[in-house]
């Protein structure tokens, strides 16, 4: 392969990879907030009135549903149409990234307040007694 060829091809590579991440990032800070939306606030007062056993088994149902969000998310990514796909031969589904949701896993965690506050309520239970 000519050098010409090669730079233009990990140049395509290197927009493919921000194109695939701006995707996953936007995807990620809107479906953490339709979530945080549809959980509510943390309340503390609320969760006092559960038993230890209830709010790690609710932590576990939740931990499943954002991997069930995960596992769709990383199928539908692959689907959206990359403008490059094919010059010089470029195969946008090569790129690892793309169906790597490691950054959507990432922000969608990060932005859930309500699930980082019943880990920490959780945690503080278990280990500050």
């Amino acid at each position: 392969m000519n050098l010409k060829k090669e730079i233009i091809l990990r140049s395509i590579k290197i927009i493919d990879i921000g194109y695939v991440t701006i995707i996953y990032g936007f995807l990620a800070i809107y479906l953490s907030k339709v979530t945080e939306k549809y959980l509510g606030k943390f309340d503390e007062e609320k969760e006092k009135n559960k038993t230890l056993t209830q709010s790690i088994l609710e932590l576990t149902l939740y931990l499943w549903g954002c991997g069930v969000v995960i596992y769709i998310v990383r199928n539908l990514v692959p689907l959206v149409p990359f403008p490059l796909n094919g010059v010089y031969g470029f195969d946008h589904l090569k790129v690892k990234e793309v169906t790597n949701a490691s950054v959507f896993s990432i922000i969608f965690i990060y932005f859930q307040q309500h699930y980082q506050d019943k880990i920490k309520y959780i945690y503080s239970n278990i280990f500050d007694s």
